[in-house]
C-alpha cells in the first residue's frame, strides 16, 4: 500500500481510512488497530498544526520476518509529534506495547509503526500439521498412491494419440492393442485415485474431532470478558466453517500437489517433443499464473474484510434469537431487523467489492488465454505445413496444451486460493486457542483439597474496561474490604448497580481485581487451581441456562455418576420433585433449550437441585429466587436453611425477605458496604436499608 497527499482534512481522513484498513487485511489484532487508528489520527493532526499547510506525506506499509511495517513519511521542518504537547497522545502510548517511532531523515519527519503477525503462513502450517496427529502416515500413503495416479495420467493423452494415428492408417490390431491399454491404464488411475480420497477423507474426519474438541475447550477457556465482548456467532462460525477447511486442508493441498505434478509432467513430455512448442506454452502458461496470483492475493486480502464485517452480523442475530421474547416484547421488531439490514448491507457491500475485483481479474485471465490459444494453434499449423512436426505429434502437443491451458492455470489459481483460504481459517482457529486477542483464564498451582468456606475482599479495587482506549476504565468497587466466616449465611443487598454483582464476579474469578486480593480460607485465588476455586464455588443464577436435554441429563451435567437417589434427593431439596413427577416423562422428560417448557420459577429450582449434586463449600443465589411465587419461596428458603449448616451460604437479592434470616445482612451502595449487621439492627440504623424494605412492603 502506497497513499500520497497533503496536509488538509480529507486527505488525512483518507489515509486515516485507508491506513486502518490495511492494517485489517494484514491480519493485525483489533485492540492494535483501534490503538492505531486514534494514534495515528492525533500524530497527522499535530503535523497539520505544526507544518504549512500543503506539506506532501506520503504512507507506504509492507510485510516482513513475520511483522506488519506502516511508515510515514512529511517533508519540511524537523518537528518531533512526540515531544509535541499532547496529552491525548500521551495516553494513547502509553495504552499500547507497539509505541511508534520517530526520525528526522533526509528533510523528512518519518515515523514508523511495527505490529508483530502471529498469523504467519509458516506457524500457521506447524500449528494445522499437529492436528493430523497419527493419521500422518495415511496422509503420505495418500498422497503417493495419488502421484501414482498421476502418472498414468500423464500416459493416458500418449496413448490416445497413438489410437488416432493407427485409426489413419487402418491398423486395427494395433487400434484394439492400445485401447485395451489405454482401458487398463485408466481403470488402475480411478482405482488408485480412489483409495487416495479415501485416505483424505479418513484424516479429515479425524482430524476435524480432535480440533472440534480442542476448540470447544479452548472456547470455555477465554476470559470471560472477552467472550462478551465478542459474541457467540464468531465462535459458531469458526467452529463450523473453519475447521472443516482447516481440517480437509491438507488433504486437499496433497490433492492440487497431484494435479501440478501431472501438469508438470506433461510440460516435460512437450519438452521432449518440441522445445519451442515447450517455451511457448511456458510463457504463456507463467502470464496467467501471474495475474491468477494478482487475483489470489487480492481476494484474499478481501476475505479478510468481509468475513469479520459477516462475523458481526452472525453474532447479531446469534444474540437476537437468544433474545427473541424480549424483542416481541418490547415491540422492537422493527429495530432489529433495521439494525440486521444494517449489518447484513455492510457485509454484502464488502463481498460485491470482494467478487467484483475477483470477476475483474478472472475476465483478463480469460481474454489472455484465448490470445494464447490462437497464438498456439497458429505455431502448430506453421510446424506442420514446414513439414517439422507430423500430424500424430501435432495432436499429441494439441490435447496436452488443451490439459494444461485452462486447468493448469486454473490449478495455480486454486492452490494459492485454497492455500490462502486454509492459511486465514489456520489462523482464525489459532486465534481462539492461542491468540493475543483471545486472552485465556489463568490458574495457580496451589490446592485446597478440603475448603473450609472462609472468604475475604483486601482492599478490592475494579473497574470494567470501556470501549474508549483513553478513558479505559469505570471503576465499580474502590478499597472494597469484606469478611466471610466459613459457615456463615450472609447476604448482600442494595439497589441496580451498586456493585452487588461484581463481587460475585470477581469471587468467582470471572474476573480480576485491579488491586487487592480475593482470599479462599486464607489463599489467594489468583493462586489456586481452577479445580480448587470451581470445585468449592457454586452459583444458582437468576436466568439459569437449562440445556435441550432430559431433566436427568440436566442433573448429570453436574454430576455424571449420579444415582437415582441422589437425583430425587436434591430435587426434593429444591422442591421441584413434584412438579417432575408430574411431566409427561417424569426425569426423562425433554425441557426444550432454555428450558422453555419450564416456569421461571421451575427453571431455577432445577438449577438449584443441579448445584446441589456436587459438595461445594459455598453456594451463592445471586436473585436466585426472585422469580418464585412466596409458597415456593418459603419451601427454597428452607432447603437452604438445610444446606447452610454445612456450607457457606451468600444471597445476592433485590427483595429483602428472601434474607431476612440470614446471620448478617450487608447493604452496598457506589461500590461499598454502607453497613451491616442482622435484619432487625439494618432496620434500626441503615436508613436506606429501611426506606428498601418499606418500599418493598414486606
Amino acid at each position: 500500500m502506497k497513499i500520497k497527499g497533503i496536509l488538509e482534512t480529507g486527505k488525512l481522513e483518507e489515509a486515516i481510512s485507508a491506513s486502518s484498513l490495511d492494517l485489517e487485511r494484514a491480519g493485525v489484532l483489533p485492540n492494535e488497530r483501534i490503538v492505531f487508528r486514534l494514534t495515528f489520527e492525533e500524530i497527522l493532526l499535530l503535523f497539520n498544526e505544526a507544518l504549512d499547510t500543503g506539506t506532501c506525506f506520503v504512507v507506504h506499509s509492507k510485510k516482513q520476518r513475520g511483522c506488519y511495517f506502516l511508515t510515514l513519511s512529511i517533508e519540511g521542518r524537523e518537528a518531533d509529534p512526540f515531544a509535541m504537547e499532547s496529552p491525548i497522545l500521551k495516553r494513547l502510548l502509553d495504552s499500547t506495547e507497539n509505541k511508534p517511532k520517530w526520525e528526522y531523515r533526509g528533510g523528512k519527519n518519518i515515523v514508523s509503526f511495527c505490529f508483530p503477525l502471529y498469523n504467519t503462513l509458516w506457524n500457521n502450517i506447524s500449528f494445522a500439521w499437529k492436528y493430523v496427529g497419527k493419521q500422518r502416515g495415511i496422509l503420505i500413503m495418500s498422497t503417493v498412491i495419488q502421484l501414482i495416479s498421476v502418472v498414468l495420467g500423464v500416459i493416458a493423452p500418449v496413448l490416445s494419440a497413438r489410437i488416432i494415428v493407427q485409426s489413419m492408417n487402418d491398423n486395427v490390431r494395433r487400434v484394439v492393442a492400445i485401447a485395451i491399454v489405454l482401458a487398463v491404464v485408466q481403470l488402475v488411475k480411478n482405482f488408485l485415485l480412489v483409495i487416495s480420497n479415501k485416505g483424505y477423507n479418513k484424516v479429515v474426519c479425524e482430524t476435524l474431532s480432535v480440533l472440534e474438541s480442542d476448540l470447544v475447550m479452548g472456547a470455555l477457556r477465554i476470559r470471560n470478558k472477552c467472550l462478551e465482548e465478542r459474541g457467540s456467532g464468531l465462535f459458531i462460525q469458526r467452529l463450523t466453517g473453519d475447521t472443516v477447511r482447516m481440517a480437509s486442508g491438507f488433504g486437499r493441498i496433497a490433492d492440487m500437489t497431484a494435479q501440478a505434478v501431472n501438469y508438470i509432467g506433461i510440460l516435460l513430455a512437450m519438452l521432449y517433443i518440441n522445445f519451442w512448442v515447450f517455451l511457448l506454452t511456458l510463457s504463456l502458461l507463467i502470464a496467467e499464473s501471474m495475474i491468477e496470483i494478482y487475483r489470489t492475493r487480492k481476494l484474499y486480502a478481501d476475505d479478510r474484510i468481509f468475513r469479520s464485517a459477516n462475523e458481526k452480523f452472525s453474532g447479531f442475530v446469534g444474540e437476537m434469537i437468544r433474545g427473541v421474547k424480549d424483542v416481541k416484547q418490547l415491540g422492537a421488531e422493527e429495530a432489529f431487523c433495521n439494525e440486521a439490514k444494517k449489518r447484513v448491507g455492510d457485509a454484502n457491500d464488502k463481498r460485491l467489492i470482494m467478487q467484483g475485483n475477483n470477476w475483474t481479474i478472472k475476465l483478463v485471465r480469460w481474454e489472455v488465454s484465448e490470445l494464447g490459444s490462437l497464438i498456439f494453434i497458429t505455431l502448430l499449423a506453421v510446424f506442420m505445413g514446414r513439414g517439422i512436426i507430423p500430424v500424430s505429434t501435432l495432436i499429441v502437443l494439441y490435447n496436452y496444451y488443451m490439459s494444461l491451458d485452462v486447468r493448469a492455470v486454473t490449478l495455480a489459481g486454486e492452490f494459492l486460493e485454497y492455500a490462502k483460504d486454509f492459511s486465514l481459517s489456520v489462523e482464525r482457529v489459532c486465534a481462539i486457542l492461542h491468540g493475543p486477542e483471545f486472552p485465556k483464564e489463568r490458574f495457580g498451582d496451589q490446592e485446597i483439597k478440603d475448603p473450609k468456606g472462609g472468604i475475604s475482599f483486601e482492599d478490592v479495587t475494579f473497574g470494567y474496561d470501556l470501549k474508549d482506549p483513553v478513558l479505559k476504565k469505570r471503576n465499580v468497587l474502590e478499597h472494597f474490604d469484606l469478611r466471610i466466616s466459613p459457615g456463615e449465611m450472609v447476604a448482600i443487598v442494595g439497589k441496580s448497580g451498586c456493585g452487588k454483582t461484581t463481587v460475585l464476579n470477581l469471587l468467582c474469578r470471572l474476573y480480576d481485581p485491579d488491586k487487592g486480593r480475593v482470599s479462599l480460607d486464607g489463599t489467594d485465588i489468583r493462586s489456586l487451581t481452577k479445580a480448587s476455586l470451581r470445585s468449592a464455588i457454586t452459583v444458582v443464577n437468576q436466568n439459569p441456562y437449562i440445556f435441550n436435554m432430559s431433566v436427568k441429563d440436566n442433573l448429570r451435567i453436574a454430576k455424571s455418576d449420579m444415582t437415582d437417589e441422589e437425583m430425587r434427593e436434591v430435587c426434593r431439596l429444591a422442591s421441584i420433585d413434584a412438579d417432575i413427577e408430574k411431566m409427561s416423562d417424569g426425569y426423562d422428560t425433554i425441557i426444550g433449550e432454555g428450558g422453555v417448557n419450564l416456569s421461571g420459577g421451575q427453571r431455577q429450582r432445577l438449577a438449584i437441585a443441579r448445584s446441589l449434586l456436587q459438595d461445594y463449600r459455598i453456594i451463592i443465589f445471586d436473585e436466585a429466587t426472585s422469580a418464585l411465587d412466596n409458597v415456593t419461596q418459603s419451601e427454597i428458603q428452607k432447603a437452604i436453611d438445610l444446606i447452610k449448616k454445612e456450607r457457606t451460604v451468600i444471597l445476592i437479592a433485590h427483595r429483602l425477605s428472601t434474607v431476612i434470616h440470614s446471620d448478617r445482612i450487608l447493604y452496598m451502595s457506589d461500590g461499598r458496604i454502607l453497613d451491616e449487621g442482622s435484619h432487625e439492627e439494618l432496620l434500626e440504623k441503615c436508613e436506606p436499608y429501611r426506606l428498601l424494605y418499606q418500599e418493598e412492603g414486606v
